[in-house]
């Protein structure tokens, strides 16, 4: 009696295997994509700011119009940025600033998705932090 090989089920094993690194690169990929987002959007925002104080607005607050937390926070919508996400130097400037340096950070942090993430990241909690600086001469 000769016993042959069968070949049925190896196609669905092999599928096993190889969709977990699937799904592992499709989860990165959309994880990246939204850390670039997120990391672009802050970025626009500080640049805005930074225009702001370049101009001599007061840093102020998200909540008050007309100063430069409240432009860096409306330049991103959707992250709901806080005075504390927000570093405004000099914070008021005056006249005697003018051709100094004005800088704007925007720091956030941005949730991670699965835990598999946190490992590949290094973080010990569930978000990854995101920090954006811009600068301008004040005028």
């Amino acid at each position: 009696m000769r016993h042959t090989r069968s070949d049925e089920g190896a196609a669905a094993v092999e599928f096993a295997l190889v969709s977990m690194i699937l799904i592992v690169l499709l989860i990165g990929i959309m994880q990246f994509g939204y850390l670039f987002y997120q990391w672009n959007e802050i970025t626009h925002a500080a640049r805005e700011g930074a225009r702001w104080a370049a101009l001599e607005y007061p840093a102020g607050s998200v909540a008050t119009p007309d100063t430069v937390r409240y432009k860096v926070a409306q330049a991103a919508p959707g992250m709901e940025l806080t005075d504390a996400d927000i570093t405004v130097s000099p914070d008021a400037p005056t006249i005697e600033d003018v051709g100094d340096p004005a800088t704007v950070t925007v720091t956030r942090a941005v949730p991670l998705f699965t835990p598999i993430m946190q490992s590949i990241f290094n973080t010990t909690d569930e978000t990854f932090v995101l920090r954006s600086t811009a600068t301008l001469r004040i005028e």
